[in-house]
């Protein structure tokens, strides 16, 4: 058995490419629409966003979302930006602004 890997600068301390911009990864949950399992577990998770911390003022998906709406009858709606520890998203000074759309199905 042979395996042509060859691996170099294995004692380099790893140093972030500085290319792209740092990104932290956002979740959005939302109570609207079905929940879905995620991993293991059954949860209202919305989408996940790639925020970029240096100039990001605002983010639009590539690819609209739609899921089916949990009640026919929406009385509050919650939603939260969760980091990856389960911590709200904390944001500078300002705003934030998150729009849910809403489709309806034709039949």
């Amino acid at each position: 058995m042979t395996c042509n890997w060859r691996f170099v600068n294995l004692n380099d301390k790893f140093r972030p490419s500085t290319e792209f911009a740092p990104t932290r990864p956002l979740h959005v949950y939302c109570n609207v629409g079905t929940s879905s399992m995620v991993g293991n577990r059954v949860t209202d998770l919305l989408r996940e966003i790639k925020y970029h911390t240096q100039g990001t003022t605002h983010f639009e998906p590539m690819h609209i979302q739609y899921l089916l709406v949990r009640n026919e009858l929406v009385e509050i709606i919650e939603t939260q930006m969760v980091e990856l520890n389960g911590d709200l998203a904390q944001f500078g000074e300002g705003h934030t602004i998150l729009t849910l759309h809403f489709k309806k199905e034709v039949v």
